[in-house]
Order: structure tokens, then sequence, then C-alpha cells
């Protein structure tokens, strides 16, 4: 029987990072991944995520990217692997809507560059939007997106360089702890560690079922949408946006490696079960994408020339949890990252592996198990 330091259960986006960290730190560690290691089956589909400074859903959430934003840069320098696209971000709210205000007032907190615009500077700079004269508007140069796939990839080649085990298409039928360690059961046989990481994605409410973790699966679906004249819409003349108005928090990228502007609405989304998705996307589901970028922008019809279901694990706070196991202190829970951890990642992973390390590394206060009651 081999035993490791560390055992990941769930190898997708904060499993892999943690594997990064595990790696960097020299430690014998194992991931277990139910699917292949980069998939579809989960939350991190859909090719990119926004990367942004200024961010409206708290201040508390700046240090943490700020972290991951160095780790970011640290992968690219360590891979060769261009991952952070800098195309700036745009962060615009309709009257009565408060995301681009709260966007402002955190920036000003920490000192981050976050350039507060009149509609018509706005659509100075950026002449295919149309954005109305009572509209707000900020804009962060240093935001951009996160290429998924090569992050992923060059994250699982450095923990594999670091000696980390990752196990593919393994899923774990079983899980225990001890004042001694902990175990993961498998098709394949037991595994046995001193501590044990669950980052098991829309599946951590089954894995860690007796905790009874406030999550909510939620079915989301990405659009790339046709655009007339997609020069307009290159990562050289085009930011990522989210926007906050009556249609939803719709937030989108510009024209990156496949056809169409990728647009898709942050809010909302059907609740399901992570084993039975439909992953089926009616034409007729569009109607809050196309409601906005029909007059918003120029140019975008809506003709639909790709569509992808992802899934949200949401908590009630939208906030993360990133805590030790309330019973045994050597298993760490990361999960409930609410459609809004990608850009974190490594940060998370660093944070992850450093409670099930150091005896005397804290939770942030924020992503505690213990804010919702029940643990």
């Amino acid at each position: 029987m081999t035993h490791y330091d560390v055992i990941v259960l769930g190898g997708g986006t904060m499993g892999l990072a943690a594997a990064w960290e595990l790696a960097k730190r020299g430690r014998r560690a194992l991931v277990l991944e139910q699917f292949a290691l980069v998939h579809d089956r989960g939350a991190h589909s859909g090719n990119t995520r926004i990367f942004r400074h200024a961010y409206a859903e708290g201040p508390d959430y700046i240090p943490l990217v700020l972290r991951a934003e160095q780790l970011w840069m640290d992968l690219e320098a360590q891979t060769k692997t261009t991952v952070l696209h800098r195309v700036g971000g745009l962060e615009v709210a309709a009257p009565g809507y408060m995301h681009a205000r709260r966007a402002r007032d955190s920036a000003a907190q920490y000192g981050i560059d976050f350039q507060w615009l009149t509609p018509a500077e706005m659509r100075q700079a950026w002449p295919m939007i149309h954005v109305p004269d009572d509209w707000e508007a900020g804009f962060g140069a240093g935001a951009g997106f996160l290429d998924v796939e090569p992050a992923l990839h060059a994250m699982m080649r450095c923990a594999r360089h670091g000696g980390v085990e990752l196990l593919a298409h393994t899923p774990a039928l079983a899980w225990g702890a001890s004042s001694q360690g902990a175990w993961v059961r498998t098709g394949d046989g037991r595994y046995d560690a001193d501590a044990l990481i669950v980052t098991a994605g829309p599946w951590a409410g089954r894995v860690l079922d007796h905790l009874a973790l406030s999550l909510t699966i939620q079915r989301k679906v990405l659009w790339w949408l046709e655009v007339e004249k997609p020069a307009l819409y290159a990562p050289d003349r085009f930011p990522v946006f989210i926007t906050d108005s009556a249609h939803g928090e719709i937030y989108g990228f510009p024209i990156y490696q496949q056809p169409g502007l990728k647009i898709a609405n942050h809010a909302g989304g059907d609740p399901t079960d992570p084993d039975q998705v439909n992953r089926t996307v009616r034409d007729d589901e569009k109607h809050d994408v196309v409601g906005l970028a029909s007059w918003f922008f120029a140019g975008v019809t809506a003709h639909v020339v790709r569509s992808v279901v992802c899934l949200y694990a949401r908590t009630p706070d939208t906030h993360f949890i990133i805590d030790r196991h309330p019973e045994w202190r050597h298993v760490i829970v990361g999960a409930g990252f609410s459609g809004h951890g990608f850009k974190f990642t490594p940060a998370i992973g660093e944070h992850l592996v450093s409670l099930a390390l150091e005896s005397d590394a804290q939770p942030y206060r924020l992503f505690r198990l213990d804010r919702f009651g029940a643990a």
C-alpha cells in the first residue's frame, strides 16, 4: 500500500491547482479524478474566463486576486505558456444597478487602477458599443481573460514534473478519516494519506453529504453569437465586459480562436443534478443575452454559432467554501465557487495546501464553512 502526504479528491480546476502547489512543496501526492483531467462535465468548460481586479463581489477578494495574478505569471514563466490576455475590462451598469459602482469602490480601497468613464468616453473608445447616456461605466486596463485549457494543462505538467501522481477516470467510491489521516477507496483499491483535500466541484455536496453543504448546482449556457464584422471584436480592439441591467448580469469576451462573440448571463440558471445535466441547448434560452446584444453591440446577431453547457456550484451568498472539515482538521474542503472562482485558481490551490499542511494556517473568514450554521 502506497502512503501519500496528501490525496486530492477531484482533479478539476482547483484540484490541479492544489497539485501544482504540492509539487512546488515537494510533497508525495495523489490526485483522483472521475473524468479526464481536463473535461467538459463540470465548471471549467467554455475556453475562456474573465480576469479582473476591481471586484464588485467585495474588496476582500482583491488580495486573493493579486496573489493569483502573480501565480499566473509564475506559471507562464515556468511553462512558456501564455495564459492571461490583458485586453482590459469594462464594468457597465444601467440606472439603478450597482455592479459598476461596487467595482469602483472595491478598486479604490486597494488603489487598483480603474478609470470611471462617461458614456460618451466609452463610445469614443469602443464605437461598436452603444451604451446609453444614463448608464455608468468603469474600465480596468489590467483586466482581461484567462485561456482555460492551456492554464489547466500547464498546471498539470508542472504537477507531474514535480512528482505528483494524477489518475484520470478514477472515481472515488468512498472516503474516511481518523485522527491519524484519511483514506479514499476507488475501484482499483484503497489509498491512504496524512491529509485529504476535497475539490469535487459540482459533486462536492455528495462527497461531503454529511456536512449538508449549502450548494445549488445550476445549469448555465455559454453562447457564441455571429458577428457581421469580426475585426471590430478582435482582442486588440475589444475588451472583456460585464453589464448589469434588466437583461441580467450579461458578460462576454472578444472573439478568440473561434467565430462568434462569447456571451452569457451570470444570473439565474436552472437547478440540476450533475450526473443528469441536460446538455441540449434550446434556441429560446438565448433571449436574455440576445436581448442585450441585439442593440448594445453593433453587428452582433441572434444567430448562434456555438453553445456550451457548464455548471455552477453556487452557495447562498455566492462566496466560496474553503475551510477545514469541522471534525477532521486534516480534511480540507474547497467548494461552491459560484461561477466566479477561476481567476483565483492558483491562489486557491496554494491556500488549500497551506490549510492541509500548516497547522497555523487560517481560512479566510469570508469562506469559512461555519458561516452557514449547519456545520
